[in-house]
């Protein structure tokens, strides 16, 4: 991820990490969709601890308040984001040489860093990413837009005849398909 215009990457040395951990509180701004826009305000407080040869274990919590957009009725709304973090970060050169390393289980809550630094706002922002609903809605009882007319149905009842088969177009005889 690339550091939109007016913001600071925060960078930390993993030779600096003292042997008793390391505590950070973050607050910034990332761009949580890659839209080019840095519009989703986050706090952090981070523990980073080392476990040893070059595998260090974050623990923490993060919170946050992205706007989504529901997937029914296309509302933009704000969703709030509280959550903790355990993970291990561990050295890429640790899964060896080969191109076509496949992951166990337990390797996936690992974070994977190259080189002396590590990004903090990239699992960050991965962990929020993750935290997010797969079907945003702005509220569970959602009616959607109108197949048809596309009235927000929230906001108001169309007239449009949805027991039509013309209405129903070209998929309207797979509906029939089954009953052969």
């Amino acid at each position: 991820m690339l550091a939109a215009p007016g913001t600071k990457k925060m960078v930390i040395n993993i030779n600096d990490i003292p042997p008793e951990g390391l505590t950070l509180e973050l607050g910034q701004k990332l761009d949580l969709f890659d839209k080019g826009t840095v519009s989703t305000t986050f706090t952090a407080v981070l523990s980073i601890k080392s476990a040893g040869e070059g595998v260090f274990t974050i623990t923490g919590r993060i919170q946050a308040a992205p706007l989504l957009e529901c997937c029914r009725c296309l509302t933009s709304f704000i969703h709030p984001v509280d959550t903790e973090v355990s993970l291990e970060l561990v050295p890429l050169r640790s899964l060896g040489t080969s191109p076509d390393y496949e992951l166990a289980g337990g390797e996936l809550d690992m974070e994977f860093y190259q080189g002396s630094e590590i990004e903090p706002v990239e699992f960050i922002r991965e962990q929020l990413l993750l935290s997010l609903p797969m079907v945003p809605l702005h509220r569970p009882d959602c009616k959607g837009l109108c197949s048809i007319c596309g009235t927000d149905l929230n906001k108001a009842e169309c007239d449009c005849r949805k027991d039509s088969q013309e209405v129903n177009g070209a998929f309207s005889a797979l509906k029939d398909l089954l009953k052969k």
